[in-house]
Parts: structure tokens; C-alpha cells; sequence
């Protein structure tokens, strides 16, 4: 029992009180009440420590527990008043006991009815005495009745900011978390977009070669050779996306979706250009996977015999337009309901970054038209 009353006072502690061991040095301010009360006649003095017992009591109860607190405080009040009335004017000043549970009531209601209702007790007491205090008595009087309004005021103030760092310190681990899911997503997309692209460049090339093998030995070893070298780069790829360093551009992109589409027996067309400076490194890269992942759905979908990349500058965006003349997309579209896949996902979550957006629609009777509009102004530019 006595290690709990010990861990009580100097260990944890709510947080909505201050340390039991600065809440129980006020009680030895009650040596001045009960040095006026031992002047008291006996059964007066008597009843007079009984209830100074039954202060101290419901004070330290007060300060330990918000349960009753409120109504507590008001029954102090109620001696304090009483004392100061009858027994002597010096008793208001064990208002300093009601200023800490003022500033620890639970609620913003309760924390200003009490506050109010000190505040009356005070004046009221410098009204029923206002003909009894010389100036000497206000010069302690008055700063003393300040304290008394203002400390609760500083303990609120002070709870309230150690509860914003504490929702501050929890709202940061909730973003480093966020963040680090976010960044698991990220890898995994971009591992999905890279390998994916790359391995599909290898398949294709490889049936290619087990075809040629017999008929033209010389193209089939070049193509031996461009299977060698896409595996060098997927796996340079990959060590740069597990770095963080990787620097998809639209311009080796397009150089790559026409490697692709070729070997894939799909006639590549490339159209239009940007204007000279006006593509940032996060849009050039995030168009960039956006377009290796378009065309790598090209050839694994669409069944096309052509396919046009087409770039656009306008005043105030860009595009990028992938049109193939294959089987064509459902007629339901992809935000009404039907699913899409990871790399479609990836695409639209990618864009969010820099606030563009990507339409998929039917080329008309037959193809896929898939746009791409990134405006030349992103969010993290303007929010600097």
C-alpha cells in the first residue's frame, strides 16, 4: 500500500492533473487556518478542525479523481465562504486550493462555471469587506486574488498544449506509417511496371528467337544479344527502384515502347513533340512509367496490328495519347464499376501527385484510346 501511495506521487500520473507532490504542498498552507482556528473557544475550534479535515480530505480526493470533482470543489467553496465570513476575512485566501481544480475540471463547461464562480467569490469578498481593508491589506490582497484567476487559466492553457504535442506526436506516427505503406505501394507498382515491361520485352523476343533459331541464325543470335541486354537493364532498373533512383524518362520510354511494340509484330507511330523546358523531372518520370505501362497493356491486350503515341503541349497542360486499333475496352467504364488492374491503379495514383488524370475510351468500332493530361504547374511547385 504504501509503495502504490509513494508510485502515486512521483510516478505516472494522469494526464490530467499536475504531480501529486506540487498538489500536496499546498496543504501546508493550512498551518494559517488552523493557527486562527486554535484561537477559537474549544467546541468551536473542535468543529473547526473537523471541517478543515473534511477540506484537506475532499481536496486530496478531488485531485485524484475526476469523478465528483466538480461538486467537490463547490463544497470547499461553500467552507472557504463560510470561514471567511465567520471566523475571519484571512480564510479567502484558501481559494489557492480551488485554483488547480479549477484548471483540471474534465470540461470546457465545467472549467469556466467554476472559474466564474471563483471569480464572484472573489469580488464578493472585497465587497462585503470593502470598508475593513486599509490599502496596506489590498497591496496583498488584490495580487493574491490575481494568481488565484489567472493560475487556473495557465493550467488549462498548459494542459491543452500538452494535449495538442501528444495528438501532434500520434498524428506523426499515424504519417510515418501512412508514409511507409505508401512507400510499399510504390515499389511494389513500380516493380510491377518495370519488370512487367521488361520481362514481356523478354518473352516476346524469346519465342521470336526460338523461331528464327532454324531459319536465321545470325538475326536469332542479335536477338539472343537484345535479350541479354533487356535483362542487364531490368535488373539495373530494379536496383535503382530499390535505391530510389529511378529516372524513367518519356523520351527513353518511347524509345523502349518502340523496341517493344516492333518485336511484338505491332507497327509503331510516334507523333507530335513537347515544347522545349517545359516537362519537370516528377512529371517527365511519372509520364514516363505511366506510358510503360500503357503500352506494355497494348501488347499484352489489345491484339493490335498499330499503335500511335502521339505528345501534345497546350497553354496550360500536356498529353499524351496511346491509340492502338486492337480489340477495344468494355463499354462499362473503368470508374463505374468495373475492376481494373494494378497498373491501371498505379497510372491514376501516379497522376494524383502532379494532378493530372488519365480517360480510357473505345477508338471508334474498334481500338483503345487511352489519354494521359498533366498540367504544367504541379502541387508541390505551388504549395512552395
Amino acid at each position: 500500500m504504501i509503495k502504490s501511495f509513494v508510485h502515486s506521487l512521483f510516478g505516472e500520473r494522469s494526464p490530467t492533473r499536475p504531480p501529486l507532490f506540487i498538489s500536496f504542498i499546498w496543504l501546508v498552507y493550512l498551518a494559517f487556518p488552523l493557527h486562527a482556528v486554535f484561537k477559537l473557544p474549544f467546541s468551536e475550534m473542535i468543529i473547526g478542525l473537523l471541517v478543515i479535515a473534511l477540506f484537506a480530505a475532499m481536496y486530496i480526493y478531488s485531485i485524484l479523481h475526476e469523478r465528483g470533482r466538480f461538486v467537490l470543489l463547490y463544497v470547499q467553496m461553500a467552507i472557504i465562504v463560510i470561514f471567511t465570513l465567520k471566523v475571519d476575512p484571512g480564510f479567502m485566501f484558501m481559494g489557492f486550493y480551488l485554483t488547480p481544480l479549477t484548471g483540471i475540471m474534465p470540461t470546457r463547461r465545467k472549467f469556466i462555471i467554476t472559474w466564474i464562480s471563483l471569480f464572484v467569490f472573489l469580488i464578493a469578498v472585497l465587497v462585503v469587506y470593502r470598508n475593513e481593508l486599509t490599502s496596506d491589506d489590498l497591496i496583498s490582497v488584490i495580487p493574491a486574488m490575481l494568481i488565484m484567476l489567472f493560475m487556473p487559466l495557465a493550467i488549462r492553457f498548459g494542459r491543452r498544449s500538452k494535449e495538442l504535442r501528444e495528438k501532434l506526436d500520434i498524428a506523426n506516427e499515424q504519417i510515418a506509417i501512412l508514409s511507409a505503406n505508401e512507400e510499399r505501394a510504390r515499389i511494389s507498382r513500380d516493380l510491377h511496371d518495370t519488370l512487367g515491361h521488361s520481362l514481356s520485352l523478354i518473352t516476346l523476343k524469346s519465342e521470336l528467337t526460338e523461331r528464327l533459331i532454324l531459319k536465321n541464325t545470325d538475326r536469332a543470335i542479335q536477338e539472343v544479344r537484345d535479350i541479354q541486354a533487356t535483362s542487364r537493364a531490368a535488373l539495373q532498373q530494379v536496383r535503382e527502384l530499390i535505391s530510389g533512383l529511378n529516372t524513367a524518362t518519356v523520351e527513353t520510354e518511347i524509345h523502349n515502347a518502340l523496341q517493344l511494340l516492333a518485336a511484338a509484330n505491332i507497327e509503331p507511330r510516334l507523333e507530335g513533340e513537347y515544347r522545349e523546358g517545359t516537362i519537370t523531372p516528377l512529371i517527365n518520370n511519372i509520364l514516363g512509367m505511366c506510358l510503360r505501362e500503357t503500352v506494355t497493356n497494348v501488347v499484352r491486350h489489345s491484339g493490335a496490328s498499330c499503335c500511335t503515341i502521339e505528345r501534345i503541349s497546350m497553354h496550360d497542360s500536356m498529353m499524351l495519347i496511346v491509340t492502338d486499333n486492337g480489340r477495344g475496352i468494355d463499354e462499362q467504364p473503368t470508374d463505374k464499376g468495373r475492376s481494373e488492374g494494378n497498373g491501371l491503379k498505379g497510372m491514376r495514383e501516379r497522376l494524383k501527385l502532379v494532378e493530372g488524370k488519365i480517360t480510357m475510351e473505345r477508338q471508334g468500332l474498334k481500338g483503345t484510346r487511352v489519354s494521359i493530361t498533366v498540367p504544367y504547374v504541379n502541387r508541390s511547385s505551388i504549395s512552395r
